[in-house]
């Protein structure tokens, strides 16, 4: 029984009598659908003891029956699922089902009652249905007098009818085992999610049949069908026919030839002689395109990658019979790809644009999911051969021949680990650029601030500290999520209706800060035409259709309140552009800005920090520029360095960890030669208390003051 009978039991019981519309009003439902809930269930409510009737001017009334009976009836729980839908969602669903299945024409009205809802609500839901419909090429058929009904070709009608039920049960194992027997015994190779897809089409295929609903034309299926798969398929219709009942005609193996078509798995270590797969010039033209494309959109060359070549063009064979017969093929880890490999699935969406001439409609996410892992298995075959060892600096107070002893000891026991290794005292640490160094390896405690990991050594170290080292040298070099945003490119609070309207503010405003060609906003708004750059957790990812820009940037914008992004509402977005000749860090930025994004909430996650940090960054500097009288040169090394150190400052704050160097003492000496610096440092310090509650001991103003001092020279 439904759950909203037992909610009206208890409203009645506990509050007498009540109209229709009263009832309606508490359960937010129309009154019509109250009074077809009470007239539908009145023999289940008898069973449970109880019922409820028409009281003359007072409206409904509530009646125990049998007492013990209606008290220990047992009320569904939560979500489960009953002969009516729970809620507008599995109605819209239900509702496209019974309209594919039904012969004629249905009229509002009866769908109104039968559905439990207001004709209004119907008329809605049917737009919704009409725009999924259209995916199938089907569409609803509207006669004054009759009703509505779906038409459109039964083969479409399949294909839809399959794509729903493949999500809402599984198939019968009769059939998947029969089909299973016969691909093994045909020699014939098909994936394990291809065979459960097959499986549920020829289910619904021996219902249509049996309903009268038989395929009456071949339709031009059989056209470029090749005789080895025309020769399977007929031997599956034999055996369905054998165990079923049901005859298969011949355009009905047209059909079964048709999903055989577009489901083989090429394999190109297990064809036979007689088997040897020829690639088509379509399949060669379009892959070639793809791949050119990839380089114009990222700067990376596949070009000469015969590896990746051949995977997609094995890929693509019955790609492309499933879009020319408009099938479907279900991802069951369409997101842990987008998850795990965000750069060969935004790849994978670039790279299927070049489908279009194929496909009027865009390439469905569950087919770029399967591309993306053609790409996923070359980026990781790259990265096998481009893994760069680790530039080290050895700071070494006994002098630089110690320094250089032990490099030549740490090349010996490293290797292939190592790439260049520096030395130097820890006076000469000043002058090092640090751009190009991965660890600093020193034997004494540094005394000032380095932008890279600092491990502390023995000079001759154990074998335990040299195993730890290697693992240190192997692991990849962790990006952080800070490099890539700058306070300048921030937007706390944008004020939007929509996507467009977001796009476009966030378009204008960094090319006001960086020098981007004047079709930026034009490329970006071509990338979201092929897929909505949406994540999940109400982010969104927009970036331009090619690489464009000179350096590497994210804009992050704020929004005051949610939009629709595609199928998703958006408040955080990341306007990102890639640089020309960013090869060999794309993948980097890939992932740590991606894994930011997938999945992520607002309130407790890294986007949270990100957000707060950069708040706090542009505080900072708004004091720095304040208190000293400059303007920051934000293309300077010096403000690099100052971001740098402030970004590293409020993740030890952040972590309730500081700087202990044994430096402190010194800000005195300082304060005296730089009053001015000294002022600066602590009102920075002061805003960190008020914002967050942070206190800076004497060592982090001290390097407060370094940097400070440093940056306005440099300015100056």
């Amino acid at each position: 029984m439904d759950e909203r009978i037992w909610t009206i039991a208890e409203i009645l019981d506990k509050s007498g009598p009540m109209t229709a519309d009263e009832l309606a009003a508490q359960l937010k439902l129309s009154g019509k659908t109250v009074r077809s809930l009470i007239k539908t269930y009145a023999k289940e409510m008898q069973e449970n003891g109880f019922c409820i009737t028409a009281k003359p001017g007072r409206g409904f009334g509530i009646e125990i029956t049998d007492a013990q009976t209606y008290v220990s009836g047992s009320k569904p729980q939560q979500g489960e699922r009953t002969g009516i839908p729970q809620d507008a969602q599995e109605r819209i669903q239900r509702l496209r089902q019974y309209l594919l299945e039904k012969d004629g024409y249905s009229k509002l009205d009866d769908l109104s009652e039968q559905f439990f809802v207001s004709r209004r609500s119907i008329s809605n839901d049917l737009r919704e249905v009409e725009r999924q419909l259209a995916e199938y090429g089907l569409s609803i058929r509207r006669k004054p007098g009759y009703g509505i009904c779906v038409v459109g070709r039964e083969t479409n009608r399949r294909i839809c009818i399959a794509a729903q039920r493949d999500e809402s049960r599984p198939v019968g194992q009769q059939i998947q085992e029969l089909v299973s027997r016969v691909l093994e015994k045909e020699k014939f190779a098909m994936s394990t999610m291809a065979l459960d897809n097959l499986a549920v089409h020829l289910e619904v295929a021996v219902e249509r049949i049996r309903t009268g609903h038989a395929i009456e034309s071949s339709d031009g299926m059989q056209a470029d069908l090749p005789e080895r798969i025309l020769e399977v398929a007929s031997h599956i219709a034999v055996q369905i026919e054998n165990m079923t009942g049901v005859a298969f005609p011949l355009p009905e193996v047209y059909y079964i030839a048709m999903h055989l078509n577009g489901k083989q798995m090429y394999r190109a270590n297990a064809m036979t002689s007689d088997e040897n797969l020829v690639i088509p010039q379509e399949v060669n033209r379009i892959v070639s395109d793809m791949i050119e494309h990839i380089y114009e959109a990222f700067r990376i060359d596949f070009r000469d990658n015969l590896e990746l070549r051949m995977g997609l063009c094995m890929h693509m064979v019955p790609l492309l019979a499933r879009i020319k017969s408009g099938m479907r093929m279900k991802n069951p880890i369409l997101q842990d790809i987008k998850r795990e490999y965000p750069l060969a699935y935004e790849m994978a969406t670039q790279a299927c644009s070049v489908l279009r001439n194929v496909s009027p409609n865009p390439i469905k996410e569950d087919e770029i999911g399967y591309i993306a892992v053609s790409f996923a298995l070359a980026l990781e075959r790259q990265k096998a051969k481009e893994w760069a060892p680790k530039n080290i600096l050895i700071v070494c107070a006994s002098g630089k021949g110690s320094a250089q002893l032990l490099a030549y000891r740490y090349q010996q026991k490293f290797g292939k680990n190592l790439g260049r290794v520096q030395t130097c005292d820890v006076i000469g640490l000043r002058s090092v650029n640090f751009s190009k160094i991965d660890y600093v390896f020193s034997t004494v405690p540094i005394p000032i601030y380095v932008p890279v990991p600092i491990r502390q050594i023995q000079f001759f170290p154990t074998e335990k500290e040299l195993t730890q080292m290697k693992k240190l040298l192997m692991q990849g070099k962790k990006g952080t999520v800070e490099e890539y945003f700058s306070p300048e490119l921030f937007l706390p609070h944008l004020n939007c209706e929509t996507r467009e309207q977001v796009l476009e503010q966030m378009c204008r405003f960094v090319c006001g800060k960086k020098k981007l060609p004047d079709d930026f906003l034009q490329l970006v708004k071509k990338r979201e035409s092929l897929a909505a750059t949406s994540f999940g957790g109400l982010v969104a990812m927009p970036h331009p259709w090619k690489a464009v820009s000179k350096d590497t940037f994210v804009c992050l914008a704020i929004l005051d309140k949610p939009v629709q992004w595609g199928e998703a509402k958006v408040q955080v977005v990341f306007l990102v552009s890639i640089a020309d000749d960013a090869t060999a860090k794309l993948q980097k930025f890939y992932q740590v800005v991606a894994q930011l994004l997938i999945n992520a909430e607002i309130e407790n996650s890294e986007i949270h920090s990100l957000v707060k940090a950069l708040e706090i960054q542009e505080g900072v500097e708004s004091i720095v520029e304040r208190e000293m009288n400059l303007k920051l040169d934000k293309d300077s090394y010096s403000y690099y360095r100052f971001t740098m150190h402030i970004r590293y400052l409020i993740q030890r704050l952040m972590s309730g960890t500081q700087s202990e160097t044994g430096s402190g003492s010194m800000v005195k000496m300082l304060a005296n030669d730089y009053p001015k610096t000294y002022i600066c440092a602590k009102k920075i310090a002061a805003f960190l208390q008020k914002q967050e509650n942070w206190c800076c001991n004497n060592e982090e103003l001290f390097y407060l003051m370094l940097h400070i001092n440093r940056v306005c020279q440099k300015n100056t």
